[in-house]
């Protein structure tokens, strides 16, 4: 039962991760576009259909942490005790964040001229947007999702050696024993849920804007100014799969959560 609950709630914690990355993908696209504009001017349904995405990300993000904290402070302490070099895994989430931050930092000192590369602009516009810029930005890309990758499949092996069932979890100065992998699992429910609510606004939010611009659509103000539909499809297909990957991790987890209730 608690290896089929491990599972599942890695693989919707993995697809919650591709969900994050699809995120930032809209985040970027919708960012300083006619979209952007016309939600602070006129368009309410565009205005509520981003807010209920917004909404949905924040509760999203809660279940994640409220549903991982118990169970991830539970193996700690347990590897802690008895095998300490598992604790060298979750290392690597630490390294993959740090090179995270340095590449930014890097980027940061391009920007404000601290350092110069060749063909690579400190400022950049959709009329002046060099190949250097793009790998640039296609750079830090690369270094969130492969980072992201290698911390997830870090945190699997972590967990899957763990034979935890039970923990304790202290609540305004209470002590409580809780299953925590039925209470990740439930909490994992939940953030496929929101994932789902975020991937029905997102479609959404692309009918609207789509009827109110369809010139934006057309143009090429997407990801390192690609097409702005082929961006914003790649995006959705993203988020998607990673729902997809979320409902398959619940299915495979359901039926040990029921046996177990």
């Amino acid at each position: 039962m608690v290896n089929k609950l491990c599972t599942a709630i890695l693989l919707v914690f993995l697809g919650y991760i591709g969900f994050v990355i699809g995120g930032f993908s809209l985040l970027g696209l919708v960012d300083d576009s006619p979209a952007a504009a016309l939600m602070k001017t006129t368009d309410a349904a565009l205005q509520s259909a981003w807010l209920v995405n917004g909404v949905a990300s924040i509760l999203t993000l809660l279940a994640v942490v409220i549903g991982g904290l118990p169970l991830a402070l539970t193996v700690i302490r347990r590897a802690w005790a008895s095998s300490r070099r598992d604790l060298r895994l979750l290392l690597v989430p630490l390294f993959a964040f740090l090179a995270l931050v340095l590449y930014t930092l890097f980027e940061a000192s391009l920007a404000f001229g601290w350092i110069h590369l060749p063909g690579v602009a400190p400022v950049v516009s959709p009329e002046d947007f060099s190949i250097g810029n793009k790998i640039l930005i296609a750079g830090r890309m690369l270094v969130f999702v492969l980072g992201a990758i290698a911390s997830v499949i870090a945190i699997w092996k972590f967990i899957s050696r763990s034979d935890v069932d039970e923990g304790d979890l202290r609540i305004f100065g209470k002590t409580l024993s809780i299953h925590v992998y039925r209470f990740a699992f439930t909490c994992a429910f939940i953030a496929t849920l929101g994932m789902f609510v975020m991937l029905v606004a997102t479609l959404l939010f692309g009918g609207l804007a789509h009827t109110a611009l369809p010139g934006w659509f057309t143009s090429n103000l997407g990801l390192l100014l690609s097409n702005t539909a082929a961006s914003f499809a790649a995006t959705v297909s993203i988020m998607v799969l990673s729902t997809a990957i979320a409902i398959f991790g619940l299915a495979r987890g359901l039926s040990a959560h029921k046996s177990a209730a």
